[in-house]
């Protein structure tokens, strides 16, 4: 019974020790809360001075506040471009987080370390290309792509270049996150080096690669799509190529393509016919409106109804002499979404 006495008195002061600790933690993480409201309330208003060019000589910033205000900066510089964005870099300058945004991307913890880059980026800094580059190529994918669009901020042409080719060993960045950047570096700048990572690429790379082509000139995808299906016999290579070609340019293998054995080779095939936009090429896609995949069918029907040269009364005369009723059918839904009835 002592014993039992002695545990039960052990468990209650424990438990009334731990409540104290939660008490304790929950005061803490209020107090933390307040202080880093009143040190955003600050330098938010530090930060706004800044961007208006009222030359005001910003305060010293405390070695214990840089963290939260590089986030601070971050958040604003991300949103801000022209001469106040020249503005903001002046104020990091004065505020010494230049040098401390290099220091975190080379020691940081994860959080610190992503801030920084990002930091880096927006502070479009020169020095830090090479060490920036290098954060492409970590294990984190994070860490990677948030590297990457720094690199695209400091310097675009140079950032593309240098980040093309590893495209296709790093498919676990975001996509979107890609054509942002390489959209920030432009067509000029993203053509050349796209072109000769694709022509260099195996079959399953450039197949990759080229769903970034998009943001090329219109003469380098066709270039590239000349070249690919001209050479190249991947199904789903041949495929993409169709799909980047623009149809201003000649295509090789077209009619081989339009009966390839791949159903989504042929369905290029087709949509590229559409853009092409001829009316010789009337006989090739009705042929397809017969296929066997509904996929092949339905673009084929939807490039009939694109031709310039094809009234309403010539493809209702089409439409009549189809004997197949799945190319009947798809054909009417066709000029149904085109508002052709």
């Amino acid at each position: 019974m002592t014993a039992a006495l002695w545990a039960t008195i052990a468990a209650i002061a424990a438990s009334v020790l731990l409540l104290l600790y939660t008490i304790e933690l929950r005061i803490q993480s209020r107090f933390r809360e307040r202080r880093r409201a009143r040190v955003h309330a600050y330098w938010r208003a530090v930060i706004a001075k800044a961007m208006t060019g009222d030359g005001e000589v910003p305060p010293l910033l405390p070695r214990r506040h840089r963290q939260e205000v590089l986030k601070l900066w971050n958040y604003t510089r991300s949103m801000i471009e022209g001469a106040a964005a020249d503005r903001l870099i002046a104020l990091a300058d004065q505020l010494g987080l230049r040098e401390f945004a290099r220091s975190q991307a080379q020691h940081g913890l994860l959080g610190r370390r992503l801030t920084a880059i990002q930091a880096l980026g927006h502070l479009r800094d020169a020095e830090s290309f090479r060490e920036v580059l290098a954060a492409t190529d970590d294990d984190n994918p994070l860490v990677a792509i948030t590297a990457a669009e720094a690199l695209a901020e400091i310097d675009p042409a140079r950032a593309v270049e240098a980040l093309i080719p590893k495209l296709a060993a790093h498919r676990d960045w975001p996509r979107t996150h890609v054509f942002r950047l390489l959209e920030k570096a432009g067509s000029v700048a993203v053509s050349e080096p796209l072109y000769r990572c694709v022509r260099a690429a195996s079959d399953a790379d450039a197949a990759y690669l080229l769903q970034f082509a998009e943001i090329a000139e219109f003469d380098v995808r066709d270039a590239m799509a000349a070249e690919l299906l001209s050479s190249r016999s991947d199904p789903e290579l041949l495929a993409a190529a169709l799909k980047v070609a623009s149809g201003y340019g000649a295509v090789a293998r077209l009619d081989e393509l339009l009966d390839h054995p791949a159903w989504y080779v042929r369905m290029q095939a087709a949509a590229l016919l559409g853009r092409i936009g001829n009316a010789a090429d009337t006989q090739r896609l009705e042929k397809r409106l017969s296929d066997r995949e509904w996929w092949v069918r339905y673009r084929a029907a939807k490039a009939l109804v694109r031709l310039p040269t094809l009234t309403r009364s010539a493809l209702e005369e089409i439409r009549s002499r189809l004997r197949d009723p799945y190319a009947h059918d798809v054909l009417e839904q066709a000029m149904a979404e085109a508002a052709i009835r």
